[in-house]
């Protein structure tokens, strides 16, 4: 209990950004896009390039390959929705709904309270690998839907992460390490950045609407994604250990908890793109956080 206190303990403060971002919204004070342009530009890039050269070379090689791995396989147990009791939803969705997760704006808090600053550095290496494929082959598929190849290629270019990483990566080789002087600087853009995510999450729940929701389909929804993501990842670490076994306790440990986290919030940008159930894929992202929050809590008994 003293671990489920201290995890819940630590978290909490940024949940409370939660009401604060669905009271803006409806207020209409502030608009969404100043919040998330200094993320997704400024914010986000920083963090990566910065912790991409505080992170050991192995775990750089190995973790981005597994995390991008989950988010890949996912796509498996999302077409298996599609052809059982989602066969109405867009495809694209589902997909995304199943192999985004909110390893930045959720994750960060989580891994703060439970691992303190060393683990976030972990995170971002992970997070590298589920943003990869997100920001790549996700932001393609959906934006795809709607346009052409070659304006969708175009659109996927212009994502802000990929050139964080080709920049990081560079960096890493001529090993230029990050001044002394950044690193109080990038500890508060953790910080921000798990609070600026949790308000956005809560602003694109401020349409929410409870009801008329269809829980029984959320359930199954939720219960497969966790299932086969635990299943997946569960596969990948086995394979590591089998072939290279050069990861230590923590690093596994914060691999296994990626699938128990929420749906990335990006989801209901892709809703709102594809013009389908914006307002569902908002309480999905909710309500998979209330469920990550629970089986988070589950889950940190057994380390």
């Amino acid at each position: 209990m003293e671990k489920i206190a201290e995890f819940l303990g630590g978290i909490a403060p940024y949940l409370l950004f939660l009401p604060v971002g669905y009271w803006l919204s409806k207020k209409e004070w502030v608009p969404k896009k100043y919040i998330t342009t200094p993320l997704i530009y400024l914010l986000m890039p920083v963090l990566v390039i910065n912790h991409v050269l505080e992170a050991e070379e192995n775990t750089i090689m190995v973790l981005p390959i597994m995390s991008f791995s989950l988010a890949l396989l996912m796509n498996l147990p999302a077409m298996l929705a599609n052809k059982t009791f989602a066969t109405e939803e867009n495809p694209y969705l589902v997909k995304s709904s199943f192999s985004f997760f909110n390893v930045a704006f959720f994750g960060i808090p989580t891994v703060l309270a439970l691992f303190g600053e060393q683990g976030v550095t972990t995170l971002i290496t992970i997070y590298v690998g589920t943003a990869l494929y997100g920001d790549l082959i996700g932001y393609y598929q959906v934006s795809k839907s709607k346009n052409g190849t070659k304006e969708s290629i175009l659109k996927t270019l212009k994502v802000p992460f990929l050139y964080a990483f080709i920049i990081a990566v560079i960096l890493k080789i001529f090993a230029v390490e990050p001044p002394d002087e950044v690193e109080p600087i990038t500890d508060v853009f953790s910080y921000i950045v798990s609070a600026a995510g949790m308000m956005i999450i809560g602003m694109n729940v401020s349409n929410l609407k409870i009801k008329g929701i269809d829980w029984k389909y959320l359930n199954k929804f939720m219960v497969l994604r966790t299932v086969a993501g635990v299943a997946i990842m569960a596969g990948i670490l086995v394979l590591e250990y089998t072939l290279f076994d050069i990861l230590d306790e923590e690093d596994r440990q914060l691999l296994a908890l990626i699938p128990l986290f929420p749906i990335a919030a990006n989801i209901t940008v892709f809703a709102s793109f594809l013009g389908s159930k914006e307002k569902e894929s908002g309480l999905l992202v909710l309500y998979s956080m209330a469920v990550s929050l629970i089986l988070i809590s589950i889950a940190i008994q057994f380390f």
